[in-house]
């Protein structure tokens, strides 16, 4: 599940050259707002960075009027660059963090899970999840939405499914390892989880499938799988994302945040909640190319091929227009 975002994330520049691929970054730009530009080492100009540009040992990154960036680095340090600035990128924490402004410091279970969502990623690769995507099998009658191959923290999920046409009438179905729990039939594509039932068990995994039918016609779903958060785990991700947030001073237009809270949310298999936190990301960041493939890959972990092959579309188009 996890090998296709862990292509995606920190590794991130695609237009890198050769010898910086083969080194490690030093920092990852996490947010940034209004004119922030790279001079890249043993380069003479500057150029424009979007969220998710990785640096390396020797690279200057400047600030222009009403600006800001901010770095993480790989010693586990957060950088704010403040507007009117310029640094070089050093391993030396010495010069990190003189005249960089803001600095503060996470804590090493936030960095894990950024730093193992690490892989060198191109374009012809993205290129290719995309036809992938695109050739994959026959569409299913009914697909779902949600929640499928994720695990969810709220024990009375709401079910929804995307039907390749639409049916008088949808009977969904769920089942644990005993067999079937309940059955509901509804006339829309979504189901709220009915009142009449009493929530499910925490650290418990389910399925669920979905049958339409008309007069005509009567057409049923593959089984989708889902797991609920045991209660302790539930309670680690409430004082994980309270960590975060702290870090962050709760800030709801930091990419950083979201950054983390969504990579955090990955880690834990917690898809949906990633999903959340990448979208915020991509409409802070909308010239980014990197969080739309970040979304394109969740979103076909989770089983929604055309959201998919939408978010990776933008990711290629994206990319393209910073060859320009």
């Amino acid at each position: 599940m996890r090998s296709l975002i862990i292509f995606c994330f920190l590794f991130a520049l695609s237009h890198a050259s050769s010898s910086q691929e083969q080194s490690q970054y030093i920092a990852l730009i996490t947010s940034l707002n209004g004119n922030v530009m790279l001079k890249k080492s043993g380069k003479s100009e500057f150029i424009k960075v979007f969220w998710g540009t990785q640096l390396y040992q020797g690279d200057q990154i400047k600030t222009g009027d009403n600006s800001d960036v901010t770095m993480t680095y790989s010693n586990n340090s957060i950088v704010k660059l403040g507007p009117d600035n310029l640094i070089t990128i050093t391993k030396a924490e010495s010069t990190v963090t003189q005249g960089a402004g803001n600095v503060k410091k996470v804590s090493s279970a936030m960095m894990v899970n950024m730093s193992a969502l690490t892989s060198v990623k191109n374009e012809k690769k993205d290129a290719g999840a995309l036809a992938g995507l695109r050739a994959s099998g026959a569409e299913e009658p009914i697909s779902p939405a949600s929640p499928y191959n994720t695990t969810i923290r709220t024990n009375q999920p709401t079910f929804a499914w995307i039907p390749s046409k639409p049916f008088d009438i949808y009977i969904v179905n769920l089942y644990n390892s005993q067999g079937l729990v309940w059955s509901r039939k509804v006339s829309e594509s979504q189901l709220e989880f009915p009142e009449s039932e009493k929530g499910l068990e925490f650290g418990e995994t389910y399925f669920w499938n979905v049958e339409g039918e008309d007069l005509l016609d009567n057409k049923k779903s593959g089984n989708y799988k889902f797991s609920v958060v045991s209660f302790e785990k539930s309670r680690e991700v409430i004082s994980q994302e309270a960590l975060i947030r702290q870090t962050f001073d709760n800030d709801a237009d930091s990419s950083s945040l979201h950054s983390f809270l969504g990579a955090y949310y990955i880690n834990q298999g917690l898809l949906q909640d990633a999903i959340n936190e990448f979208q915020i990301v991509s409409r802070i960041n909308p010239d980014a190319p990197l969080p739309h493939e970040i979304l394109g890959s969740l979103y076909s972990d989770v089983g929604n091929k055309d959201k998919a092959i939408e978010e990776l579309q933008k990711a290629l188009d994206l990319a393209k227009k910073e060859d320009k």
